[in-house]
């Protein structure tokens, strides 16, 4: 220091090892995650990089039962520093059962579901489960003079698997719907069926993030099937088969005590899977139709905490809006009117269009740390060609409700609420005040 020169030498830390240290219900449990690295996207002797730590961070922990800790401590190595990861897991394999009050009252207003999931079963942060519902009671059986019954009815069951892969995550979804509808006949009543499956395979890549921003592309190939019967006779007419694919753009800010979360997504129907043109396309149905369909799809859902006196609060907003780029068959259509759109609706009509969106707002309060009382604003609009033949195009709703849980054993959840339309059409159909509940217990 004499010299009045201050020399400093700088130099890129770099990793030297990545070890854990792995319990499962608290006992030692080496072994349980792969040595396959595919949870962090680090590598040794390369440079240390903090994004890179907090991405291999959120792939452990996007599993409910585990619990991680990293620290960065000093190697044996000069100039490197190693991950020392703590791990910890806690009854890997879960059961839940429920009942809520979602379905049609033909094919059964309540509804019964048990799934199971299983946390990490190769070592690889990876998640898989499995879920099957069907309607339970309060549908529509009919018997005609001949004394045959005709039963309504319906059942669904999903899988699903994921695994990261550092900055990937790849995903696989299958779910299948099955359901009958005993339609009135003259003389003799009629089962009216069908049933319809969906696959897609997945992957999303986080391209940048910092400390409060990320952003993510995805892709997704998807295969859809749906068939139709009276009885055990197949409308052969109205077979579907599509399949195409998406690809989609995220983003997650955190803005002060905002975080806001947005969606943009582009869907296409090809020719691949041996897609078949869709009905609507022979020229007969009134409103056209295609199985190469274009879809934009964007979404925007901003939430904040706050305190008010000494009371905890919530709020929550979300915006959902598609755009046509091709004439739409009905289940490509946005369909608004139920508890997960627009709420106070009791579901068993809606508004569809090709184009259109809706509005949700949701203000929670904490009256106490397990239980919530909330209230519900939500708006939805529809337009485009199939909007032209409705009294209306716009409906608003209300909900009030409570909603939490409670561990008994296992963890009980709860959703209570009540609902009310605001604005509907003319003529369209729905009750004045809407009850609904969804009751599930995990273990």
């Amino acid at each position: 220091m004499d010299s009045g020169i201050l020399k400093l030498r700088v130099s890129a830390g770099e990793i030297g090892d990545i070890r854990y240290e792995e319990k499962r219900d608290g006992k030692s449990a080496e072994g349980s995650i792969s040595t396959f690295n595919n949870k962090f996207p680090l590598y040794r002797n390369k440079i240390l990089n903090l994004r890179d730590v907090e991405q291999g961070l959120e792939n452990l922990r996007r599993l409910s039962s585990v619990k991680t800790d990293i620290q960065i401590i000093p190697s044996e190595e000069e100039g490197k520093s190693d991950l020392q990861i703590k791990w910890q897991q806690n009854k890997p394999i879960r059961f839940s059962i429920g009942i809520d009050d979602a379905g049609g009252k033909t094919t059964g207003k309540y509804q019964g579901n048990v799934a199971l999931s299983f946390d990490n079963p190769l070592g690889l942060s990876d998640l898989f489960y499995v879920s099957y519902g069907r309607g339970l009671v309060h549908k529509t059986d009919l018997t005609d003079a001949t004394g045959t019954e005709t039963e309504s009815g319906s059942r669904s069951y999903s899988v699903h698997y994921s695994v990261p892969v550092k900055k990937w995550l790849f995903s696989f979804n299958h779910n299948g719907h099955r359901y009958h509808e005993a339609t009135e006949g003259y003389s003799v009543n009629y089962d009216y069926n069908g049933k319809q499956y969906q696959s897609s395979l997945a992957a999303e890549r986080m391209l940048w993030r910092n400390r409060l921003h990320k952003t993510s592309v995805g892709m997704k190939l998807w295969t859809r099937q749906t068939y139709k019967y009276i009885d055990d006779a197949e409308i052969e007419v109205q077979r579907r088969r599509s399949a195409g694919w998406e690809a989609e753009l995220r983003h997650r800010a955190y803005l002060n005590r905002w975080q806001l979360d947005g969606k943009l997504s582009y869907k296409r129907g090809t020719g691949m899977r041996q897609s078949m043109p869709a009905p609507e396309e022979n020229g007969g149905d009134i409103l056209p139709g295609t199985s190469r369909m274009k879809i934009i799809t964007a979404g925007l859902d901003a939430a904040a905490p706050f305190i008010l006196g000494k009371q905890q609060f919530f709020y929550a907003t979300a915006i959902q809006a598609q755009w046509n780029k091709t004439p739409l068959v009905a289940q490509d259509k946005l369909s608004i009117g139920s508890r997960y759109t627009v709420r106070g609706f009791d579901g068993e009509q809606s508004l569809f269009g090709e184009r259109g969106f809706y509005w949700q707002n949701t203000l929670t309060w904490y009256f106490h740390p397990n239980h919530q009382f909330y209230l519900g604003a939500d708006y939805g609009r529809v337009s485009g060609e199939s909007a032209q033949y409705v009294s209306g195009k716009q409906l608003m709703g209300a909900v009030v409700g409570f909603r939490g849980g409670h561990k008994v054993g296992g963890m009980f959840a709860y959703d209570l609420f009540a609902g009310k339309p605001l604005h509907k059409p003319k003529g369209f159909q729905t009750t004045n005040t809407v009850y609904g509940f969804n009751l599930n217990y995990s273990f």
